[in-house]
């Protein structure tokens, strides 16, 4: 799994356009960005946005891609195609604020590199970056929860409604959870189902993390540690873990999981 620059320079697409854009992510809803000509972005690949231009400038978002990348008529140029992809952001900035700013970018050593630089969006930010970037992005901004498709009924709402499964930070960092899959693979950790062997290229890539200290244990000093605090585990088992409180261990869902297919 590679993490991804997406870039946005108002000169080509404007300010307006952008304004639109956050009021639909502010609705909850997913949405695509030109990926520049890659066409080996996956299914579950995190991004950064990054805002270039004259003016200030830094990144201004986060989040998963949900979609391979797909040809659609371009942003800006009449009669030409440009390449997409679906994201769901985690979280977007207002205009005129940067969590992260390009000058910070520059001076700190741990993220110097000439990616920033890069006109145009698609590029695979470095790894060794990308540790750094996440730790410092988690610091500055308060990323959205995680919706859709887990969602489990919510008994204390009205009628009708859902609740979402609360994903912590540790489960949405994506080199934790990069670490984490590489330890332990794409197949859940209770049912064993394998996304990509389901569904194909669009299952590709595709699982949530589970973390296994719940949250009340988890003091201000605590770091996680990927490959043995987190666990691969399908949306369906992830809602079940959480069903009640404190969570299931993993062990004990297994167990209700072989006593129910009997």
């Amino acid at each position: 799994m590679s993490t991804y620059l997406l870039t946005w320079n108002p000169n080509k697409w404007g300010f307006e356009e952008y304004k639109n854009y956050y009021l639909e992510y502010k609705k909850g809803r997913i949405l695509r960005w030109s990926c520049g000509t890659t066409k080996k972005i996956n299914i579950g690949d995190p991004v950064y946005l990054l805002k270039q231009g004259k003016g200030s400038k830094g990144i201004i978002g986060s989040g998963v891609v949900v979609t391979e990348p797909y040809k659609e008529k371009h942003y800006s140029i009449e009669g030409k195609t440009a390449l997409y992809v679906d994201v769901k952001f985690e979280y977007l900035s207002e205009l005129n604020h940067y969590p992260i700013s390009r000058e910070e970018l520059d001076n700190r050593p741990d993220l110097f590199h000439k990616i920033w630089n890069s006109q145009g969006s698609g590029k695979t930010i470095p790894e060794h970056i990308v540790g750094p970037l996440n730790t410092l992005w988690s610091s500055r901004v308060e990323l959205q929860e995680f919706t859709s498709p887990d969602e489990i009924e919510g008994s204390c709402l009205v009628e009708g409604a859902k609740k979402t499964i609360i994903v912590n930070a540790y489960e949405r960092n994506p080199e934790a959870r990069k670490k984490c899959i590489e330890k332990w693979g794409l197949n859940c950790s209770v049912c064993s189902f394998h996304f990509e062997l389901v569904y194909g290229l669009i299952g590709k890539n595709y699982i949530h993390v589970h973390h296994l200290k719940p949250l009340a244990e988890v003091g201000k000093e605590y770091k996680v540690n990927p490959e043995e605090d987190l666990r691969p585990v399908c949306p369906n088992c992830h809602a079940m873990l959480h069903k009640e409180k404190p969570p299931l261990s993993i062990e004990e869902l297994k167990k209700r999981l072989a006593l129910y297919r009997k």
